[in-house]
Order: structure tokens, then C-alpha cells, then sequence
């Protein structure tokens, strides 16, 4: 059973001082300072194959969930199969696979108290399995498991998220409900790849799929880089943090998949300092930074129209960016 520590600190907990009223009429942006960075694109080309777009508003996890069960590192064999010969099995989801070959099924064994532990009066343990089917042959192979300690905190269970349209890989993650410990910052449920022809699994990190479902950018667990993964494939790009001492943050994919933006904050909980908004281009080796701004401190951003950014500051106020002439501008 895996923990997941990913929490850091909450990107809008502070508010910071906001502009005066004069300073409220439109600002222009910190000048564009590129950064060529040695990280090198594997693949820059786009997939060919027609593919349906994923969702893509995973919604950001805060510290207000209470989860009842807590993931172990790694599935103790005594506890799991007293799980499985005590409980009954429930099947939480089936995910037939886009060519018809494959079925991924999530199996749930609900808490039921096991022994040890309390002062000898008995654990609480949930246990979940993803199995890979063979349809056509039946055959039923353990993929994945997850062994519980019910009743604590922390991210857990099992839940398929998307197959890749080729069939090859299947997209899952072990963070079904609650959140990591820590303070809640910026967080989504990570990613699993599973290959299915030899049960490899990749961890690929946290982060959005793009709009056009054939790419995730996930951040690592150091949170020092973003990796790029063409979800019918590998890994396309693999770039550092623009700023090597600042976590990244939220990431943003443009509209037409093919760049993206993240934050970076200098001051962490409370949410204060420096913020620095970078561009990155995938079919280019560079990023870019855009803006970097201390009053306000920029959390959160948006891209929705090609050439604007929204951005969202410490108080939740909204501010535009336009791409083209670099001016920020406070909404009203």
C-alpha cells in the first residue's frame, strides 16, 4: 500500500496586499525573459490516431475532506487475506478496453476488523484488487492491489480513469478518495499506467490530461518537474521548474493542447511573495517566464480563449493577461 505525500500548502490562504485604487488600472507584466532549458523532447509530433477528449476538470482536493481509510506502503500478505477470506467482494467498476480485447475490473473488500494492533483488540483493513481480464479467454490476472487501515486519513482506493486508444495502456489512479496528510495544497488524484501486455506499471505523477485527450502532464513527486506523456505512447518532454527552489503548482493546458502554463509561489503557508506564471511550448525547447508579480501573488490561472490567461490572486480577485501585448488587467 502506497502513502502519498503530495500535500504542500494551500496557493490562495493568505491575502496579500491588493493594488491601490489608483494602481487598479491596467499594469503591464514583468518583461519576457526566455529560458532555453536542457530538457529535450522525446517525440514533438502530434498522434494521428482519431481519439475521443478525456474530461479534464479533476477537481483540486482541499484539506475540508474526511476520509475513513488510510493506505499502508505496501499490502501486508497476513492482513490482505484475512481481508479477503472474512469479507465479501464487491465489484466497483468495470473498463472494457476500446478494441474489445480487455477488461479492467476494480474489487472492493469493505472494512472488517482483522487481528493485532489496538492493544490486541483488532484492526479495521479494506482491501482492493484491479484485475486484468482476458475477455475472449477468460484468463484473470491480479494487476494492481491496495491494502486499508480503515478509520484514518490520507489519499486511497483504487479507480480506473481512461484507457489509451490503442488498447496498450490503461490509466488509474490509488487515490480514489481523501487527500494526502498535510495542508491541503494544490493536489489532483495521481495517474498509473498500466501496461497490458507484460502488468509493467509507470507512476506518472499529478496533473491535467490536455483538452484534446492525447497528452498528461503530471508533476513528479518531488514536484520539482513537469513529464509530458503522450497517453498512446511514452514520455515526450521532461522540463525542470523555472525557478529550482519554488514547488511547482497548478498547471494549465491551452485550449488547443499544445502549450500549457504553471505557477510557481515563492512563500508557502500562507501563500505570500513572489509569483512567477511560465509559459512552456511543447514544440519548442524552451519556457518562458510571463509575469512576475508580488503584489498581488497570483495562485491559480485559467486559459479558456487562445490569447488570454485568467489569473486569480491570493484574495480570489480576477486579473486578465493578454498574451500578445503582455498587459495584466484587474477585472472589475
Amino acid at each position: 500500500m502506497k502513502n502519498i505525500i503530495l500535500s504542500f500548502c494551500v496557493i490562495m490562504l493568505l491575502a496579500a496586499c491588493g493594488p491601490s485604487a489608483e494602481e487598479q488600472a491596467t499594469m503591464t507584466a514583468t518583461a519576457l525573459t526566455t529560458i532555453t532549458t536542457t530538457w529535450t523532447p522525446t517525440s514533438m509530433s502530434t498522434p494521428t490516431v482519431v481519439i475521443t477528449p478525456i474530461p479534464t476538470s479533476i477537481p483540486t482536493r482541499t484539506a475540508s475532506l474526511t476520509p475513513t481509510r488510510t493506505p499502508i506502503p505496501s499490502p501486508t500478505p497476513n492482513l490482505a487475506a484475512t481481508v479477503v477470506g472474512i469479507q465479501q467482494p464487491r465489484l466497483y467498476a468495470s473498463y472494457p478496453s476500446p478494441d474489445g480485447i480487455w477488461r479492467v475490473d476494480i474489487i472492493i473488500y469493505d472494512c472488517v476488523k482483522t487481528f493485532g494492533g489496538y492493544e490486541a483488540g483488532g484492526y479495521e483493513n479494506a482491501y482492493d484488487q484491479l484485475r486484468l481480464i482476458n475477455v475472449a479467454t477468460g484468463e484473470d490476472k491480479l494487476a494492481d492491489e491496495q491494502l486499508q487501515y480503515c478509520g484514518g486519513v490520507g489519499a486511497f482506493g483504487l479507480e480506473g480513469r481512461f484507457w489509451s486508444p490503442n488498447s496498450r495502456y490503461f490509466y488509474y489512479t490509488d487515490s480514489r478518495e481523501g487527500i494526502p496528510d498535510g495542508d491541503g495544497s494544490y493536489w489532483v488524484p495521481d495517474f498509473i499506467r498500466l501496461d497490458v501486455t507484460n502488468l509493467n506499471k509507470v507512476y506518472l505523477g499529478f496533473g491535467p490530461p490536455s483538452p484534446d485527450g492525447t497528452k498528461i502532464v503530471a508533476i513528479q513527486c518531488t514536484r520539482s518537474e513537469l513529464v509530458v506523456w503522450n497517453i498512446d505512447g511514452g514520455e515526450i518532454a521532461r522540463l525542470p521548474a523555472y525557478t529550482s527552489d519554488i514547488l511547482i503548482g497548478p498547471i494549465v493546458w491551452s485550449p488547443d493542447s499544445r502549450r500549457l502554463v504553471y505557477i510557481q509561489i515563492e512563500s508557502c503557508c500562507p501563500a505570500s511573495g513572489k509569483s512567477y506564471l511560465i509559459l512552456v511550448d511543447l514544440t519548442k525547447p524552451e519556457q518562458r517566464l510571463l509575469l512576475e508579480s508580488e503584489m498581488p501573488t497570483f495562485g491559480s490561472t485559467s486559459w479558456e480563449v487562445a490569447g488570454e490567461l485568467s489569473l486569480y490572486d491570493e484574495n480570489g480577485k480576477e486579473w486578465r493577461y493578454d498574451l500578445l501585448t503582455q498587459e495584466l488587467t484587474p477585472m472589475p
